[in-house]
């Protein structure tokens, strides 16, 4: 038997239900946190045996495999993976991606090409004194005034586009893990105490970012969810499919179908 499993996400509120009661279900777990983008590194140094990592760096890394049935998703607006506008839609050329998020700035950047139909350029953080829009995501987009010339909910466009949910984030460890039915089960079991706390939660962080606890316990119970079906991997599948078109975002290897 494993004396410890380290489990690895960011401390945001929306993995919250996921994280929180990690170690209450089993002590032999501890949880670290660290940036999204250094999740996947993180498997794959051994710092961590699971990690809550975005879909892009999943779909970036064959050596690792998802852990079934969870994640983070958003069947319409999810309000906290935002396009935050500074000219309105038709005017937008250069767009600021988003440090904490290679899925989001993607997600935006082919919902402006394929969907909007708009020729736009994606710039790194601060390369652009006053890009024409901002990808800004997690607590930052929530607690964020709205944008000159608006916000678009990605999440929101992505399904009216594709008629299907979004998936963000998901468990994963590495393929030669030998104990994923272990960590599978220690993970559904947290969200289940998760998904009893949502209430505490909202009351948490209403008090340390400020908004109204209502707003909160909208958001972890309407606006997000973490069990995934047959169609939230359809959805993941179609975001592969389009990843692929992309010139500067390389996934190895062949294409891999998620199925239930």
């Amino acid at each position: 038997m494993k004396d410890e499993f380290i489990f690895a996400g960011a401390p945001y509120s929306n993995s919250a239900p996921l994280v929180d009661k990690l170690i209450e279900v089993d002590t032999r777990v501890r949880v670290m946190n660290d940036h999204p983008a250094n999740l996947a590194r993180d498997l794959n140094e051994g710092k961590a045996d699971v990690a809550l990592i975005p879909v892009a760096h999943l779909f970036n890394h064959p050596e690792l495999t998802m852990l079934k049935g969870l994640g983070v998703a958003a069947d319409g607006p999810v309000k906290s993976v935002l396009l935050k506008c500074n000219k309105p839609m038709g005017k937008i050329k250069t767009i600021c991606r988003d440090p904490a998020s290679a899925t989001s700035n993607a997600l935006a950047e082919i919902l402006m090409r394929k969907y909007f139909k708009q020729n736009i350029e994606m710039c790194d953080f601060k390369a652009v004194d006053k890009p024409d829009a901002t990808v800004v995501i997690g607590d930052r987009a929530l607690c964020a005034d709205p944008a000159p010339a608006g916000d678009i909910d990605l999440a929101e466009a992505w399904q009216k586009w594709t008629k299907l949910p979004f998936v963000f984030a998901v468990w994963a460890v590495r393929k030669d893990f030998e104990h994923i039915d272990e960590v599978t089960k220690i993970a559904h079991k947290a969200y289940q105490q998760g998904f009893l706390a949502t209430e505490d939660i909202a009351a948490r962080f209403s008090e340390q970012l400020g908004g109204t606890y209502l707003f909160w316990l909208d958001y972890l119970d309407n606006s997000i969810y973490y069990k995934l079906d047959a169609r939230d991997l359809e959805g993941m599948n179609r975001f592969q499919k389009l990843l692929r078109g992309m010139d500067d975002f390389k996934i190895p290897g062949r294409n891999v179908a998620f199925t239930s």
